[in-house]
């Protein structure tokens, strides 16, 4: 039957939609930038990129560049209600946030409490 999934057909698909809700948690976050202090910095999709990549040659990394930590937090506070935040935090921990940051979007979390449920969880990313 169409709806019968194996388990690790289950598990796929599951990954898929986890990545698609953090991909759609990531434009959102960049919309906001680029409505608010990255006005003008190009679509938000190609925001997006820059800052996944990192790409620090690239002239529009000046502007983006010191919003990237705040952008990646905002990014935490979207899906951790929805999902899974784990993959969002590690990006966040990447990108500088403190424990004491991450814990602040999480909210009514302490920082210790927070490095204790994620840090064995990202270390391999």
């Amino acid at each position: 039957m169409f709806d019968e999934l194996t388990s690790d057909e289950l598990a796929l698909a599951a990954a898929d939609a986890a990545t698609a809700g953090l991909a759609s948690a990531r434009l959102t976050a960049a919309k906001r930038l680029v409505a608010g202090p990255a006005t003008g910095v190009g679509r938000p999709a190609a925001v997006v990129d820059l800052l996944m990549a990192r790409d620090e040659s690239d002239p529009r990394w000046e502007r983006i560049g010191p919003f990237e930590q705040r952008w990646a937090l905002l990014v935490v506070r979207i899906v951790a209600p929805a999902m899974d935040p784990a993959p969002a935090i590690a990006d966040a921990r990447r990108r500088g946030a403190t424990w004491a940051a991450i814990a602040s979007v999480l909210g009514g979390v302490s920082a210790q409490a927070a490095q204790q449920r994620f840090a064995a969880r990202i270390a391999g990313d």
